[in-house]
């Protein structure tokens, strides 16, 4: 036998014998796990074993069979009508057209009580009355007939009220002369008072026949509209700019298709004598034969 070294508690080979160059390994690859802190060593501890748990117990399955053998069991009448179910779509379909039916029923009795000329506090000539909308809840008539002075003498100014007395967002101002008016009507639409911007119209409902207001259906429509945002705007500028593009694209493929078509006509129209001389040139030596056979 031969006799080993022991060095740091680590076995080494024999002196004369040498280990292979695949096996060799260094001393520092092998760490100990003494003097680790204690939340490392926790890391390494083993995990606690499985809990025992007791075998399944296998059940009988139960035999299962057709239903052939139950249909002489069955009753041969005829079943009570099936009750129509509606899905919550169709329940809220149903409710919307039951509301807007009756809102419509509403309506045309409120149109057919409706009559501008019968309304009590509708005073005054109606063709030199200023219709004033969308004004600020803060506004008084005080205020408002002091910044409408300025397009000429006023002489009855309105402010509608709810039941509650609170301002339902529009006024009629009355002047003197017809002219005031007109001017009121070019140059006050859009006029700023206590931070919003008013609209102003003609009273259409003594002076326009069939003139429904907006409560009932009517209007004259959106009115006053500001300006598109920065992102519609853009949006809007790109579509028109595609639309452009593809305007000149059908042009450009237009002018091609006609010009390709004026080119194929000149080719035929060259080709068509070359054709002719080519078709007398053949006609010649029959004629020829035709005359030999003559003579």
């Amino acid at each position: 036998a031969q006799p080993t070294a022991h060095q740091g508690g680590v076995c080494g080979p024999a002196d004369g014998a040498r280990r292979p160059s695949g096996s060799r390994r260094s001393l520092g690859s092998e760490m100990s796990a003494q003097g680790l802190p204690a939340h490392i060593l926790a890391l390494f501890t083993p995990r606690p074993p499985p809990q025992h748990l007791p075998p399944l117990v296998k059940k009988k399955l139960i035999k299962l069979t057709g239903s052939a053998d139950f249909v002489d069991f069955l009753p041969t009448e005829t079943p009570p009508p099936r009750e129509e179910w509606e899905t919550p779509l169709e329940r809220k379909a149903r409710r919307q057209t039951e509301k807007l039916a009756k809102h419509k029923d509403d309506l045309k009795a409120l149109i057919a009580e409706y009559d501008p000329h019968k309304d009590e506090n509708a005073v005054g000539d109606p063709f030199k009355t200023l219709f004033v909308a969308r004004i600020s809840f803060d506004t008084t008539e005080k205020k408002l007939k002091r910044e409408f002075e300025v397009f000429g003498v006023i002489k009855k100014t309105r402010m509608v009220y709810d039941q509650k007395g609170k301002p339902r967002g529009y006024a009629f101002v009355e002047y003197e002369h017809e002219r005031d008016l007109k001017n009121a009507y070019k140059q006050g639409d859009g006029k700023k008072i206590d931070g919003r911007r008013v609209m102003v119209d003609v009273e259409r409902g003594r002076t326009v026949e069939g003139w429904l207001p907006r409560r009932l259906g009517g209007g004259r429509g959106p009115g006053r509209q500001g300006k598109p945002s920065k992102k519609k705007a853009k949006l809007l500028a790109l579509q028109e700019k595609n639309d452009k593009a593809k305007k000149e694209e059908s042009k450009d493929k237009d002018k091609d298709r006609d010009r390709d078509r004026d080119r194929d006509r000149d080719r035929d129209d060259k080709e068509k004598p070359r054709e002719r001389e080519k078709d007398k040139e053949k006609e010649k030596p029959r004629e020829k034969e035709k005359e030999k056979e003559k003579e």
